[in-house]
C-alpha cells in the first residue's frame, strides 16, 4: 500500500474504535420514498437523519440513476476542506487530514458510487453510530459531529457480510462523507493492540480483455478480498464494475502479494476492497 493508503487505513481503524452505541435500521426492502428528495435537501443532524440520507442514496442506486447518484455524492464533499480540517482538528493534524482528503477526493467519490452500486444488488441493514472524536484528537466535546455508517447483508448474495459505508461529518447543515476513511476489517483474532497494515509488495497489472478494448470500455472494478496472514489474496467476489472487466480484475488481484498486516507484530487476516482501474490510451 502507498503511504497515503496506509495512513488512511490507520485513521479508519482508529475511528472505528471510537464509535458510541449505534442505531440499527432495517433495510430488508427499500420502500418508495414518501417525498421526492434532491441533493439540495438537508437532513437533521441525528443518526436517523443520516439514515434517511443513506436510504435516498440506496434508492437512487437501485433505480440505476447514475447521474443523480453522482450529483448527490458530489454534494457531500466537505466545503472549503483545507480550512475546515485545520479548524476542526488543529493546525498540524488538520493539515495532514486535509492533504489526505485532497489527494483522495476524486477517487473516493468514484469508490463511494461503486459501493452503492454493490449494495443496491443486496438486501441488508444500515447501522449508524455517533462517533466521539474529542478524546482521540484532543477536541472540545462539541467541536464536530461525526458518524460512522455500516452495512450488514441479510441475504445470501456473494460478498462480505459486513461493510463500512463511511465516516460522515455534519458541516454547514449537511452530511459530508470523509473519503479518507477506508474499510479494512481485521478478521477473528484474540490479539489486541495497534494495527500495522502491510504494504503492497507485488502488483500484477490486469490483461485488458480484447472485447472490452475493441468496444473502448474503461472503468474501475471493486473486488472484495481477504488478505491472509502470509500476504496472499483470496477473492470473495466482484462488488461492482463492468462485467467485461470483472474477470480480468479478479485474475490480476489473485496474484497480488502484501506484507502481512500485524497487531503487535503478530500477523492477522484482514478483509478489504481492492480497486482495479482499466484505462485505454487514446
Amino acid at each position: 500500500m502507498d503511504p497515503f493508503h496506509r495512513l488512511r487505513t490507520q485513521l479508519a481503524l482508529a475511528i472505528a474504535s471510537l464509535a458510541c452505541p449505534f442505531h440499527v435500521f432495517s433495510q430488508d426492502a427499500v420502500s418508495p420514498a414518501p417525498a421526492q428528495t434532491t441533493a439540495a435537501e438537508s437532513y437533521p443532524n441525528t443518526p436517523d437523519g443520516l439514515h434517511q440520507l443513506l436510504l435516498e442514496l440506496l434508492r437512487t442506486a437501485k433505480n440505476e440513476d447514475q447521474a443523480k447518484l453522482g450529483i448527490e455524492i458530489a454534494a457531500m464533499e466537505i466545503p472549503d476542506y483545507e480550512n475546515w480540517f485545520t479548524h476542526a482538528f488543529g493546525q498540524e493534524k488538520g493539515q495532514k487530514l486535509g492533504d489526505l482528503y485532497e489527494e483522495s477526493l476524486k477517487a473516493s467519490e468514484l469508490h463511494f458510487a461503486l459501493l452503492w452500486a454493490e449494495l443496491a444488488k443486496q438486501q441488508g441493514v444500515i447501522s449508524v453510530e455517533k462517533l466521539n472524536l474529542a478524546k482521540a484528537y484532543a477536541l472540545s466535546e462539541d467541536a464536530l459531529d461525526a458518524y460512522r455508517a455500516s452495512w450488514k447483508k441479510t441475504d445470501d448474495s456473494a460478498g462480505p457480510d459486513n461493510q463500512s459505508i463511511g465516516v460522515f461529518y455534519y458541516v454547514d447543515g449537511r452530511f459530508r462523507v470523509d473519503g479518507t476513511s477506508h474499510d479494512v476489517r481485521v478478521l477473528s483474532t484474540n490479539k489486541v493492540g495497534p494495527v500495522t497494515v502491510g504494504k503492497l509488495l507485488n502488483r500484477i497489472q490486469p490483461v485488458y480483455p480484447p472485447l472490452a478494448r475493441q468496444t473502448r470500455i474503461q472503468g474501475t472494478v471493486a473486488v472484495n478480498v481477504i488478505v491472509r496472514k502470509d500476504g496472499t489474496v483470496e477473492v470473495q467476489n466482484v462488488g461492482a464494475g463492468h462485467p467485461l472487466l470483472a474477470q480480468a480484475a479478479v485474475d490480476a488481484v489473485r496474484q497480488w502479494r502484501y506484507e502481512p498486516t500485524t497487531i503487535n507484530g503478530g500477523p492477522v487476516d484482514i478483509e478489504t476492497k481492492i480497486y482495479v482501474v482499466f484505462a485505454l490510451s487514446r
